[in-house]
């Protein structure tokens, strides 16, 4: 797999011995690196006041947030677990996932494509890039640049500040996805919603108007309304085992529940270029 010309930058600086934490402003905002005062290597990313990542240097395995160990189960249960993959992070933030992948599947070959190329460069300088290549440019736009059929994963987790980008939330833009996959590979995104989860069901329906299959996994309360939150979607032409993924995220986080398309849709319409999702604001405070 080659993301040749994706963009300008694609080298591999060592970070520092210990990162230094701090605030930067950075093209979407002002980002700060944080340390965890109970895990010695662990830091917290935020852009704006938002969490957008945690990494434990020492420990790539600890995945902190609930909805990175629900894309870590997708990402396990589309390939044998160990085996080395080929994976594209659209949405590149601390690049928890990849440190991850690269911890659990040594040998694997990734990507990481980041808009903001400012925060890229506090990314390498500050947390370092081992086991993957970390490359700045639009998500969308990259996909014309990667092989086709190469990509065992693409892994979409990107948001301005709390939302996500519309132009990457619509049928157009999940077709690009699927070009770049192989033919049995999988589409993992991660979206946030509350309610009755109108974009999350849109998601859905979108990520059903490219792929046979399509599973939801998030936290019931969540799936409920009652709270705003994290959901990830997978869409794959191969089908879901999802009586072992409802096993495997039982274990992973202790109450998350996985629905099909059919379950989940409710006859929700695929968002496209021409007719863009609505892309929901996280109430005021909520990160405060």
């Amino acid at each position: 797999m080659t993301a040749a010309g994706v963009h300008q930058t694609d080298r591999m600086p060592s970070r520092t011995k210990t990162p230094t934490g701090g605030t930067w402003p950075v093209r979407f905002g002002t980002a700060e690196l944080v340390r965890d005062l109970d895990r010695p290597a662990g830091w917290m990313l935020l852009v704006d006041g938002t969490p957008q990542s945690y990494v434990d240097l020492d420990d790539p395995e600890h995945l902190e947030f609930d909805y990175v160990r629900l894309l870590a189960d997708v990402v396990d249960h589309a390939r044998p677990v160990g085996e080395p993959i080929v994976a594209v992070h659209l949405g590149g933030g601390g690049c928890t996932l990849p440190r991850w992948i690269a911890a659990t599947r040594p040998g694997s070959t990734q990507v990481v494509v980041e808009a903001d190329d400012l925060l890229a460069e506090i990314v390498r300088q500050q947390l370092g890039t081992s086991g993957f290549r970390l490359r700045t440019g639009d998500g969308r736009e990259s996909l014309s640049h990667l092989h086709a059929g190469a990509s065992d994963v693409v892994v979409s987790d990107v948001f301005v500040g709390s939302e996500v980008p519309s132009h990457m939330a619509t049928r157009e833009h999940v077709e690009l996805v699927r070009t770049v996959l192989r033919d049995d590979g999988v589409y993992v995104v991660n979206v946030a919603d509350t309610g009755q989860l109108p974009f999350a069901r849109q998601q859905a329906a979108t990520l059903a108007a490219v792929f046979a299959h399509v599973v939801v996994l998030a936290d019931p309360g969540i799936l409920r309304g009652r709270r705003f939150g994290n959901l990830v979607l997978a869409g794959s032409d191969r089908p879901f085992a999802v009586d072992e993924l409802r096993r495997v995220t039982a274990r992973s986080i202790g109450r998350a529940r996985v629905e099909s398309q059919h379950t989940f849709i409710k006859g929700a319409k695929p968002a496209t270029d021409a007719e863009p999702p609505v892309v929901p604001t996280p109430p005021a405070g909520l990160f405060g």
